[in-house]
């Protein structure tokens, strides 16, 4: 059961390109989308992996938020049009944690043989200078991310940093088109196996890994909502698939509603 939830913990990290009332009310908005129709975020099919970009709106709001749900591993066309499509926003709000715990980490996914499979990981953000596009970073700074891996249990922070390597290491050997993307379907609500694999022992490193970072999110994306500025009419969001459930949640509250949605193929089998 712990190898499984770590697993799952890994394929949802950032690469390197406390909120408490937030993070609880994130928790709160995710729980309450149980009740409300599934909306697909990534989908694994015999097509191969897609990443759902989703353009929302809503009747309290001059801007329109989209959706760019990244995989950090994919063919190296997935990230030419999602960086082309996204930097042509007014505002991009982007991830990344620049830390040597997270690289470590990282090695989960970055020792795979990628070229091997005609993959490559995510490459760096465009430059600032080079885009028409405020960029906003929406992610912990090294020694927030750092004050919130301290927060885990000492057992538990061994176990992830024994276990990265082992899995970069044995998909190194055996990864393939279809064993990555088996594990990484993901709908805006909790799946079967994600509530029955849930245990309070790793709660600690689920919120060092997303919660935490969800939190600061959802903030960086209320102060671009609730700002009068007239000039930001298309914000975009290029963060980790697992982080748009706490964003479609928060937008949810908001009244946004979906008015574009289309498939960008993040791989073929």
């Amino acid at each position: 059961m712990s190898s499984q939830v770590i697993q799952q913990l890994f394929s949802q990290q950032t690469t390197d390109p406390s909120e408490d009332d937030t993070s609880s009310y994130v928790s709160t908005s995710v729980r309450k989308s149980i009740y409300k129709p599934a909306m697909q975020i990534l989908e694994t099919s015999f097509l191969g992996l897609r990443s759902a970009r989703h353009r929302l709106v809503s009747p309290g709001s001059a801007t329109s938020v989209t959706l760019f749900p990244m995989v950090h591993i994919a063919e190296q066309s997935f990230f030419d049009r999602a960086y082309a499509d996204a930097f042509s926003h007014d505002v991009v709000l982007v991830e990344g944690v620049r830390s040597p715990v997270v690289r470590h980490l990282t090695a989960s996914y970055r020792w795979i043989e990628y070229s091997d499979l005609g993959l490559v990981v995510q490459p760096s953000y465009p430059s600032p200078e080079t885009v028409s596009a405020c960029i906003v970073h929406a992610d912990l700074s090294e020694e927030e991310f750092h004050r919130e891996w301290r927060n885990v249990p000492a057992w538990l922070r061994l176990a992830a940093y024994m276990t990265a390597p082992l899995m970069g290491m044995h998909g190194r050997f055996f990864a393939s088109r279809a064993s990555i993307a088996s594990k990484l379907g993901l709908e805006n609500k909790p799946s079967r196996d994600e509530i029955l694999s849930w245990d309070p022992s790793f709660e600690a490193l689920r919120h060092c890994i997303l919660g935490a970072r969800d939190a600061r999110l959802i903030d960086r994306l209320r102060s671009q909502l609730d700002q009068s500025s007239p000039e930001i009419h298309r914000l975009a969001i290029v963060f980790g698939a697992s982080h748009m459930r706490a964003v479609l949640a928060e937008l949810g509250q908001r009244n946004f509603v979906s008015v574009e949605s289309d498939w960008q193929t993040v791989f073929s089998l």
